[in-house]
């Protein structure tokens, strides 16, 4: 790796820096269930699936994160959400914070979407938003989804494609300038994050990559290699939609001003390489087919 691409990349971190929010670095007490839960409410996840009932459902979400979302499926009418989450601390918050709203039917498993802890053909729906670009090996988390929904059960996600302008992740810690990862490469941009933070010596530090990596808890999935992974026989019942970054699906598409000409970008995500590059979030719905026992 030439010296001279790592300062490069260096000067194009440094031109728009960003640190951690409050929150990661020292939050209050049920703060992160709170902002969840409200942006539930707001219909974050439901807006991609209008068509999606919850209610007598029982419902795992992948990825609860401190619980916000599965409160709000419960109060949505689900007969049961269990939400699964690989840290113990966000569980531990987010019983608490059930109890708070007083919400029953919500409970939460630590464990891993690679070897789900929970029993086979059971869920009738499986949720899961901006966390499937997260898990080591995709393939093995939508195997397991095929394990424990019953036939006919449904998976409903939401994970953004890793060339998409923040697909790197670094806007909310180190930088937020767009398409690092499709200007350096994934080695460059490690080094010079890691330069970046010895700079700044404010004692954070992303968490340790898995061997399968291609940045920090990113696994690189993309629209080609989802496309080609759900195109396979057992996930026959795939569909695979492509929501445009300018939309009003897309949470910061009313800060670009692209009110009036986001229609102008929209047929990019239907261009092969470029959609990489335009479409803000992959929309995955798998169905369990009837005869499908595993």
């Amino acid at each position: 790796m030439l010296r001279s691409s790592v300062t490069l990349a260096r000067k194009y971190l440094s031109l728009a820096p960003s640190h951690p929010p409050k929150y990661w670095t020292d939050p209050a007490p049920l703060e992160r269930a709170r902002m969840e839960y409200e942006i539930e409410v707001a219909g974050r996840f439901l807006r991609y699936f209008p068509e999606l009932n919850l209610q007598g459902k029982e419902v795992l979400e992948i990825g609860c994160g401190y619980g916000g979302s599965a409160a709000r499926f419960a109060e949505l009418g689900a007969k049961r959400v269990i939400g699964l989450e690989p840290f113990q601390k966000p569980c531990k918050e987010a019983r608490a914070f059930v109890a708070e709203k007083g919400v029953s039917g919500a409970k939460f498993v630590v464990g891993l979407g690679e070897q789900i802890p929970l029993q086979s053909n059971f869920f009738d729906v499986i949720t899961s938003y901006d966390v499937f670009e997260h898990v080591e090996d995709l393939e093995k988390v939508l195997d397991e989804c095929l394990r424990i929904l019953k036939p006919g059960g449904i998976l409903f996600a939401v994970f953004p494609p890793f060339y998409h302008p923040t697909g790197a992740h670094l806007d909310t810690w180190i930088s937020r300038m767009p398409w690092s990862n499709v200007l350096f490469r994934c080695e460059t941009i490690i080094k010079a994050v890691a330069e970046l933070l010895r700079v700044r010596n404010d004692g954070f530090s992303p968490m340790p990559m898995r061997p399968k990596d291609r940045l920090w808890a990113l696994n690189g999935a993309t629209i080609r290699s989802v496309s080609k992974l759900v195109a396979q026989k057992r996930f026959s019942g795939a569909e695979l939609v492509l929501s445009p970054l300018f939309s009003p699906k897309n949470s910061k598409w009313e800060s670009w001003r692209m009110k009036y000409y986001a229609f102008a970008f929209a047929p990019l995500r239907y261009v092969p390489r470029l959609r990489e590059l335009f479409v803000n979030r992959m929309v995955l719905k798998i169905t369990k087919s009837p005869g499908n026992s595993q």
